[in-house]
């Protein structure tokens, strides 16, 4: 028969958890059943931290005793380290496991306890002291086998991973990816390397694979830190893995080597003409670095620049700042592989023709492989400069001419452009009173004398479609045209030899009057007033082109009649010589009536021979 359940119970399953307090342990019960209870009572018992294994490199090895769960749930362990996180994978310990491993520790001792967790249960366990001696790698020490090498040389580099106290870190072993800096290319552009563990060299600023053996990469076979640097002078060399880096970077001082070349640079490679250059000439190495061995007093000849248009040769001073020409032996003093002109010596160069220029210098070994390229400018237009298309012009035809601004040296000004008055002399008018012109830019012949407007490009105004600069001269012979634009002029005039053109008319030559006043110009029609009853005129009759000067050599059977309409003509007709000037030996007379009014005509035509425009005279009283 069924024992009575105890009152209040009501044979219901009961379970009653109880927790005892304590430091390392908690009660649990179970109780099952109708109407009679039982119950067990267990600890979470605390794990064992077991003696800590320190490894250089600022690691810590842990391991504690597993605790066994009084209940189906998995315990779990925290880690803690001077009372806080560990680093390494001690965090992050999932059920079941008992071993971690703490690492970025710094010099020092540091306490450990794990705590074991089981549902809302934990125990700790007893703490645990580890001093660290060797602390994790915080920074590199590079030694070089030399601290003065040679440009390009090859240098062996250690580099040691160390601790805060200076301990090589034995830890940091295996391939690592180093990044090296503090070196730059050299002047000729090649970039300082190192040899990575496959013996590849691998410029600065890229990642380079090096192997280290217990802290330390060391060269082996031109393997694994072989370094070379290119530019001379000081470097400081460091390297870093992304995380630590060199302290203090390694200083070295790269010597240069013998020089091989020069390079020539100057102050400026736009000077304008006979200006002041400074140049900087170095004597360089393979790499390009000043060889500074090339000292003292160097004999350099300079070539390269033409003579100006107006035959100056370009210069260099000397030492003693003397202007030497360019293809004759130049003093220039060096100091550490560079000559730099100071002042105005050794070194200032002066270009007097502009447009572009290649540079050259050498000593007779050395030369600069690559030419100084200058652009010279043109300096600004002191003087005009006139061309014609023919040094021979027809003085009853046209002729271009070109109009060209220069500068002291003969260069065409090129920033001297647009519309500019310009104006011309030196030509006369002819002997029929027809003046000299200039067409301008819009098609108007100006004569001599008064403002032509011209249009100028870059420099130089030239005929166009018969416009802007179309000269027309009337008198034969030499002359001499000159212009200018009120500021500037022609330093030089343009000469020329002014032909006579075709015979084309009859001219009254050196015609005289006994009373009145003559017209002028008195060549092809002439008046004479006032000149009374029986009054005279004389003239000699000749042939002219249609600008009224003298042809020659005409020919035989050349005769001329002279009449009027009035009065009397004596001395009709007048023959012309068949050689030299074709001016009658003898002149006509005319005689006005003797009494009252009158106008006359006279006038000079063909009487045999090829017949040319008549010429006349009026006599009035």
């Amino acid at each position: 028969m069924r024992r009575p359940t105890p009152a209040g119970l009501g044979g219901a399953l009961v379970a009653v958890l109880l927790v005892l307090a304590s430091s390392s342990a908690y009660a649990y019960f179970s109780g099952s059943g109708l109407g009679n209870a039982s119950a067990a009572i267990t600890e979470l018992t605390a794990p064992t931290l077991g003696t800590p294994v320190v490894n250089a490199g600022g690691s810590v090895a842990l391991s504690w005793s597993a605790v066994t769960p009084p209940g189906p749930s998995a315990v779990r362990y925290e880690v803690q380290r001077d009372g806080g996180d560990p680093g390494g994978n001690c965090p992050i310990n999932p059920a079941a496991v008992n071993v971690c491993v703490d690492t970025g520790l710094s010099i020092g001792t540091h306490t450990y306890r794990v705590i074991a967790h089981w549902r809302s249960w934990s125990a700790t366990s007893a703490t645990v002291s580890a001093k660290v001696t060797v602390g994790a790698a915080t920074h590199f020490k590079i030694v070089a086998a030399n601290t003065t090498p040679a440009v390009g040389a090859s240098n062996n580099l250690t580099i040691t991973a160390k601790d805060d106290n200076e301990n090589t870190v034995i830890t940091y072993t295996g391939s690592r990816s180093l990044t090296f800096s503090g070196a730059s290319s050299s002047p000729g552009g090649t970039a300082p390397t190192v040899v990575n563990s496959s013996g590849t060299a691998i410029a600065f600023g890229k990642a380079t694979a090096l192997t280290f053996v217990a802290g330390v990469a060391s060269v082996s076979s031109s393997r694994n830190g072989l370094m070379k640097i290119y530019r001379a002078g000081a470097a400081t060399v460091s390297a870093s893995d992304g995380t630590i880096a060199t302290d203090p970077p390694l200083q070295v001082n790269v010597v240069s080597g013998a020089p091989t070349k020069y390079t020539l640079t100057a102050a400026t490679t736009t000077p304008v003409a006979g200006t002041a250059n400074d140049l900087t000439i170095a004597a360089v190495d393979t790499y390009g670095n000043p060889a500074a061995s090339y000292e003292g007093t160097k004999s350099l000849t300079f070539s390269g620049a033409s003579e100006s248009p107006a035959k100056n040769i370009a210069t260099v001073t000397d030492a003693a700042g003397a202007a030497v020409p360019f293809g004759t032996a130049t003093a220039i003093e060096f100091s550490e592989g560079v000559a730099t002109a100071t002042g105005v010596a050794n070194g200032e160069m002066t270009l007097y023709k502009s447009g572009s220029t290649s540079v050259k210098a050498t000593d007779g070994a050395l030369t600069n492989s690559t030419a100084l390229v200058v652009t010279v400018a043109p300096g600004q237009a002191t003087k005009l400069i006139l061309a014609g298309s023919s040094a021979t012009p027809s003085a009853t035809g046209t002729s271009n001419l070109t109009t060209t601004a220069q500068d002291n040296y003969g260069n065409t000004d090129t920033a001297y452009t647009g519309t500019r008055d310009i104006y011309f002399s030196g030509a006369l008018p002819s002997p029929s009173g027809a003046a000299p012109t200039i067409v301008n830019t819009s098609g108007t012949a100006i004569a001599f004398g008064a403002a032509t407007a011209l249009n100028f490009k870059t420099g130089v105004a030239a005929v166009a479609s018969s416009k802007n600069g179309l000269m027309r001269l009337t008198t034969a012979g030499e002359t001499s045209v000159s212009a200018s634009d009120g500021t500037i002029g022609t330093a030089t005039p343009l000469v020329l030899n002014v032909l006579v053109g075709t015979a084309t008319r009859w001219a009254l030559i050196e015609l005289t009057s006994s009373a009145g006043t003559i017209g002028s110009p008195c060549l092809f029609t002439c008046p004479v007033t006032g000149l009374g009853n029986k009054g005279t005129i004389a003239a000699r009759v000749g042939i002219v082109d249609a600008s009224g000067n003298t042809v020659a050599n005409v020919g035989a059977s050349r005769v001329a009649k002279v009449t009027a309409n009035g009065g009397t003509i004596v001395g009709t007709p007048l023959a012309i010589p068949s050689t030299g000037p074709a001016v009658s030996a003898t002149a006509f007379t005319y005689t006005a009536p003797t009494s009252g009014a009158f106008t006359n005509t006279i006038t000079a035509a063909t009487s045999s021979g090829t017949s040319y425009t008549s010429a006349t005279a009026t006599a009035s009283r």
